[in-house]
Formats: structure tokens, C-alpha cells, sequence
């Protein structure tokens, strides 16, 4: 794995980000801050611990070259519903090189079990609204 957690700040939200496994599907209804996230993470991955996040949406140029030379990288992608076809689907669950974070809806031929089934969750804590993934129920 690359990372097991990202934590940082951007007020007034906090995120606490965990992983158990090298594929994460984040799921869950429109507008629960899915986007957003990916946009601060734009921004994280200039951080020197936070390097290795490397980010595709649909705004992404030749996706699918881009992503096969990908190497020790925590792979963010957002619309995967968008982006991802068949073939590309079934390379992320044999990539044992990269970590993967996919924000999207279809988890077919990921070959993803509930363990890598997961939501954004915000909670209010005190000024604060904190976010975290949680097992998709």
C-alpha cells in the first residue's frame, strides 16, 4: 500500500481518510462532497508526503496510456463511471503496482468484495464537519 491514511485540513472541513486494502470504491449519492474531495486532493498532492497521488477524471488526457505507466502511485479517479471500460477494469484489479481510490457507482468486473465498498460520511464535530470513508452498507 501507499498510503494507509490521508489526513489534512481544509477549513471548515477536516478529512480522515483510512485503507485497509490496495482498491477503495468510494460510492453514495450525488452532492455528498465525492468532487470536492478529489479537488483538494489536487492540491494535497504537492505536499512532498503526499507525492505519489497521481489523479484522472474525465477532464484527463489519453486516461488509459496515463494510467498504464503508473508506477508505486496512489491512484485517484474520479467519474469512474465515465472512464473506466472493461479492459481498464479488469487492469486496476490486477495492478499490484499502485494503490487505487475510485470514486464512482459501477463496481463491475473490479472484482471488488464489501471490503473495498465505501462512502464519504461527514459528521459535526463541535466548529468542525469532519469526513471519512465508511463501509458501504
Amino acid at each position: 500500500m501507499i498510503y494507509s491514511t490521508l489526513e489534512f485540513s481544509a477549513a471548515p472541513f477536516h478529512y480522515y481518510l483510512t485503507f485497509t486494502s490496495r482498491l477503495t470504491l468510494v460510492r453514495g449519492d450525488s452532492a455528498t462532497g465525492k468532487t470536492y474531495l478529489y479537488q483538494l486532493l489536487e492540491d494535497l498532492r504537492l505536499i512532498d508526503k503526499y507525492n505519489a497521488i497521481k489523479l484522472f477524471n474525465y477532464k484527463s488526457d489519453d486516461f488509459h496510456n496515463g494510467l498504464a505507466a503508473c508506477r508505486d502511485k496512489f491512484i485517484v479517479i474520479d467519474n469512474a463511471d465515465i472512464l473506466l471500460n472493461d479492459d481498464t477494469r479488469k487492469y486496476i484489479s490486477l495492478d499490484n503496482k499502485n494503490q487505487y481510490l475510485i470514486i464512482g457507482r459501477n463496481p463491475k468486473n473490479l472484482f471488488a468484495t464489501k471490503e473495498n465498498l465505501f462512502e464519504l460520511v461527514s459528521e459535526k464535530i463541535g466548529e468542525q464537519t469532519v469526513f471519512t470513508i465508511q463501509p458501504y452498507l
